[in-house]
């Protein structure tokens, strides 16, 4: 699999690979760096990859409209952050394994 070029949050580091279709997460980022999911589209107007939503940390990349969905759609404050977080990942299916198709 070649390096995902377009991200620029890695500071040079090398991320995991992404896991086969179906396996467990581990947080590669493949999913969101090359297409914008619709929840991106809807809630934030992102149309094209990577998402402005996916953030890098400890060589893991996450969901921003998981984890402070206040701050990418907006809002004045950050109290609906762990209510939209939660909807947004039962919508987006996380923990039920890699849902990007394999390259």
């Amino acid at each position: 699999m070649q390096a995902i070029h377009l991200l620029d949050e890695t500071a040079g580091r090398r991320m995991p690979m992404k896991p086969p279709h179906g396996q467990q997460c581990n947080g590669c980022g493949y999913c969101c760096a090359t297409k914008v999911c619709g929840l991106a589209r809807e809630h934030i107007g992102a149309m094209e990859a990577p998402c402005p939503a996916l953030e890098c940390e400890d060589g893991r990349f996450l969901c921003g409209l998981i984890r402070r969905p206040g701050h990418y759609m907006a809002l004045p404050n950050d109290a609906a952050d762990p209510m939209l977080g939660r909807l947004f990942a039962q919508a987006l299916g996380v923990g039920r394994g890699c849902d990007s198709s394999d390259p």
